[in-house]
Order: C-alpha cells, then structure tokens, then sequence
C-alpha cells in the first residue's frame, strides 16, 4: 500500500447573496439539478454518480467558501491528514460530516489559507443516462495564486497529485486519469478564477451554449479546444460574476504521459485564443471575473 492520496474532485461550494436567483439560473440556464436542500444551501449534481458537484451557500457577495477533494476510504483521510500535519500543512482534524451526503473527512488550507475539504463515504446517486445538453459532473477547478509553483508543489507532495503540464503562467495538476482536477494561474490575489463541468460530448456542450445564449448568457469565450488537456472549451459568466466552463473531450493520461514545459506550449500569435484557431480571446467581461 503506497501514500494516501487524493483520488478526485468532487465540488465546488460558492457564496451567494440570494440562493433562490442562483439555484434557478443553476437548474434552468446551466442544466444541473437539485440533490438536496436546506434553509441556506442547495446541493446540485449533474447525470453523473455523485451526490453532488455544486454547493450554493446564501451569505454574501461573490466568494469560493471550498474545493471538495476525495479519497478512497477512512484510513486514506486520516493518513492525508497525519502527512499534511507532519509536513507542517494548517489542517482540521478528521470528523464525521453533516450534511445530505454525509461522509467523514478534514479540511486542508493551502499556502494562501483556502478551504479544501477532503472525503470518504460519501453518498452517491444512480447514474442518469447522458443529457444531451446537461453536465455530468464538476471537471476542474482553476485558482488564481501569486506563487503558482509552490501552490501545485505542496499539492504535489502532500496530497498525491501529479503535475501534468506547466506553461508559462499555468500549472496543470492531476489525481485521476483525468488531464487535471486543478490548475494553478499566475495572478497576485488568491482568488477563484473558473469552475468547469464536464459535458458528455462536444456535441452536448454546443447544445449546452445554445441554451445558454438563448436565455441570456452569451458565451464569454470559445468555443475552443485547450492546449494542456486538448478539452473543447466554451466559457460564460453566471448572474454573481462566477466564471463557468462547459468543457469535453478532456485527455485522458497515465504515468507515461509527458510532462509539458513552457516551452512546450510555445503557440502563435493566431492560435493564442485556442488550439483551432477559432476563438477569440476570453472577453474583457470575463477577464475581470477571473481577477
């Protein structure tokens, strides 16, 4: 038996000032669905098996209360938890959550003080049949940090992640087979800078943009396909100044993937909005939510 590592991504969690607004511009406009709900939160999945891959807490302004990170099982979690602490990591002890889904894990705050809560035995849902317009779970997550290497280091080395690829202002990191989980961009405020959910097909992400132009949400920026991850891309902003991404087709890679380097990633002017060369750059509106 090896390190305990993290073995996925589960969720996103964002503050919002009036929970009623999101969750409907949630389940109506971006196609996720309502797995529970309280007073002050609603839990949203997608077709996929998990109980869910976006929290919607009432509180306040824009603001990213938590990334949900899993592991296999208990004994995973507390050996995460005992190497962070050992490594001298800010941790919270182990415990059995609360919450719809339940389950038992800790919380891990990375060098800028941001909440990761990492889980086991976690209640899932049936597997729906693929929508051909709605995501099927949270894909990844990308978060804006002023020393993005040793952000994606610690990571590395107390978590289990792997680095994927590195550009010159974007670090890629892994957990499954799954190009990256999270990504690391050179920004100086530690802030959110997009979540994407994946969609079955490039087929089901153009129906999903569809919608989303035809209810108001033009796209922000794409459609495109990615260098690092070779995923298809069509970004938008959501009624709080959340930074969403449909994406598909997302590389699938091993231990013999090569890691990329800057100098690997090198591209043209004409294919700097995307590998096609068909998009533009991400519009002036989304850049300033990705500050």
């Amino acid at each position: 038996m090896g390190d305990p590592k993290v073995t996925g991504l589960r969720s996103a969690e964002f503050q919002v000032p009036e929970l009623k607004l999101a969750t409907k511009f949630y389940e109506e406009n971006w196609g996720l669905e309502v797995a529970a709900a309280d007073r002050d939160t609603v839990y949203l999945r997608g077709t996929g098996t998990a109980h869910h891959s976006l929290i919607l807490r009432e509180g306040g302004e824009k603001k990213l209360l938590a990334v949900n990170l899993a592991a296999d099982n208990k004994t995973a979690v507390d050996g995460l938890y005992e190497k962070a602490r050992g490594l001298g990591a800010s941790v919270e002890a182990p415990e059995e959550l609360g919450g719809p889904a339940g389950g038992y894990g800790f919380v891990f705050h990375d060098l800028h003080g941001r909440d990761y809560r990492i889980s086991s035995d976690i209640t899932e849902h049936a597997k729906k049949p693929a929508a051909k317009d709605r995501p099927v779970k949270i894909s990844h997550v990308v978060l804006n940090s002023p020393d993005r290497e040793a952000q994606s280091s610690q990571f590395i080395d107390l978590l289990g992640f792997k680095l994927s690829d590195r550009t010159g202002y974007m670090d890629f990191i892994r957990c499954s087979s799954d190009h990256h989980a999270i990504a690391y961009t050179t920004i100086d405020s530690p802030t959110l800078n997009h979540v994407a959910f994946e969609m079955p097909s490039h087929n089901a992400l153009m129906y999903g943009a569809g919608r989303m132009k035809q209810t108001g949400y033009p796209t922000e920026w794409g459609v495109g396909r990615h260098g690092p991850g070779n995923n298809i891309f069509a970004y938008f902003v959501d009624p709080n100044g959340y930074v969403i991404e449909y994406t598909a087709e997302v590389e699938q890679v091993d231990d013999s993937y090569k890691v990329g380097m800057p100098e690997d990633w090198e591209r043209p002017p004409e294919l700097q909005g995307d590998d096609w060369g068909f998009a533009d750059g991400a519009s002036d509106r989304m850049r300033a939510h990705t500050k």
